[in-house]
């Protein structure tokens, strides 16, 4: 299920042994989730390849989860990402994981830097990786 704001989903089984002490998923593995469809996101859009081509790592700096509801086993989700906005030299990218059977559970968001792996330090992001970012993303 793609959808305009969001249109790389990717398709997740929810596995038993994901579950905790509660029986429900653990909220580990929704970071994990949120993780998948950043990357996802990223290689259908050809980003990973302009972020190598350009010599500069990306950094997850900060993520943050809002649980809306438990996942249980089980289950498929479709995890979201998108570029929500970006800056001189990270984005903001927006996350969001919705159970087939039960609707929307969790949503957040995660800020990406670009570092030059030669100082470890924060870099501009590059006018390519820029200009890709805005045409696939309609920033």
């Amino acid at each position: 299920m793609s959808d305009s704001l969001f249109p790389y989903p990717i398709d997740i089984q929810v596995q038993w042994g994901e579950m905790d002490a509660l029986a429900h998923l653990n909220n580990v593995m929704f970071i994990r989730y949120f993780e998948t469809a950043r990357v996802h996101m990223m290689s259908e859009t050809g980003l990973w390849g302009l972020y190598e081509k350009s010599g500069i790592m990306v950094v997850l700096a900060k993520v943050e989860c809002n649980f809306i509801q438990p996942l249980y086993f089980p289950d498929v989700v479709t995890a979201q990402a998108r570029i929500k906005s970006i800056g001189n030299s990270s984005m903001v990218v927006e996350h969001q994981i919705i159970s087939k059977t039960s609707g929307l559970a969790a949503k957040g968001d995660g800020v990406i830097v670009f570092v030059d792996p030669k100082t470890n330090k924060s870099t501009p992001i590059p006018d390519n990786v820029r200009e890709t970012v805005s045409k696939v993303m309609g920033l």
